[in-house]
């Protein structure tokens, strides 16, 4: 199936029917012909893009009828979660988690939806690998994929779905860290706190701004759904699966807070006990070098001076001495 090079580079074009179906040939410019024949068909055109430029977007701006306020968020970069009405259109800004192979870091890239009247539009923004939106869409049930609104539906959902899977990954981390927190024999990693912090603060940047944009748009999701009217129970529960996951992501950050305040506990607590320990060893080492300073002093007068076995007498009180100093701090807890 062949396609223009600037398709080839930035993305697809494809006509929707009872499945999926990718348009010999096609490329932006042949969007508005191949919506009318799509209609006709009761199906619609998907135009789907990855990274692409200033010229390509403005380009499918302008075939669509994108208002543009909507197309110069794809171009400025990295824009809050969102959803806006405009007359032909709806908008909708998802912030997606990309998976990281062999590290525990939360990536996240950007997800774009235009839903029009027998037309989808989705641009991604990503510097990994882009998710193949096609290969989901066309996975998904029928009923799913026969409106611009249910294929939109289905990909909002598998975002969403992101955002519950990695919350339960950090409920994981939680779960570990507690118990090294809470152990007395296990010294916690600091990093790996620090990392489940940086990740929740990323998953809650994107689950609880799209939660709360969704919910306030219902009326404008439901708008779209008209003679697809099946598709609105999945958008409702779409709104319930984002809202508890915002509900989880916040909890988490407050357990992790008192995690956080633990450790740093812990780390004052070691640190205390480290400086008791110190100050004991200072001390039975102080009161032998304070006796053997005086009898190095070569005074005469000092007890036990004069006598043959006054040397192994203070050698035998020092041992004695320190013994107690010992006994005394171990019952204190330290040594």
């Amino acid at each position: 199936m062949s396609q223009t090079t600037q398709a080839d580079s930035n993305g697809a074009v494809f006509q929707v029917l009872d499945g999926i179906e990718r348009l010999d040939d096609a490329d932006v410019s042949d969007v508005p012909a191949a919506i009318k024949r799509a209609s006709r068909r009761d199906g619609f055109v998907w135009v789907s893009l990855v990274n692409p430029d200033e010229d390509l977007v403005t380009e499918a701006r302008e075939r669509l009828g994108i208002h543009p306020v909507a197309a110069a968020d794809v171009v400025s970069g990295r824009q809050q979660p969102k959803v806006q009405k405009f007359a032909e259109h709806l908008f909708v800004l998802l912030w997606q988690i990309l998976p990281q192979d062999g590290s525990s870091d939360i990536d996240l890239g950007q997800t774009f939806l235009y839903i029009g009247e027998g037309w989808l539009l989705t641009v991604q923004r990503t510097d990994g690998e882009a998710t193949d939106l096609h290969e989901l869409v066309s996975e998904s049930p029928v009923e799913l994929r026969n409106s611009p609104m249910a294929a939109a539906y289905v990909i909002m959902a598998h975002i969403v779905d992101g955002y519950a899977k990695a919350a339960a990954d950090v409920e994981s981390d939680l779960e570990e860290l507690e118990e090294q927190v809470f152990t007395d024999s296990t010294t916690e990693d600091h990093r790996r706190i620090y990392r489940v912090r940086k990740n929740i603060g990323r998953i809650d940047r994107a689950v609880s701004s799209i939660a709360a944009a969704l919910r306030e748009s219902t009326d404008h999701l439901d708008a779209m759904t008209v003679r697809n009217e099946h598709v609105v129970p999945y958008l409702h529960d779409l709104l319930d699966d984002a809202a508890g996951t915002a509900a989880l992501i916040n909890n988490q950050s407050r357990a992790l807070d008192a995690i956080l305040s633990s450790h740093e506990n812990n780390v004052a607590a070691r640190q205390n006990k480290d400086m008791r320990t110190i100050s004991a060893f200072a001390a039975l080492l102080a009161l032998p070098t304070l006796i053997a300073g005086l009898y190095g002093m070569n005074f005469k007068n000092i007890p036990l001076v004069q006598w043959q076995y006054g040397w192994l007498a203070i050698g035998v009180a020092m041992v004695v001495v320190d013994i107690v100093i010992y006994v005394m701090f171990k019952r204190r807890n330290w040594l």
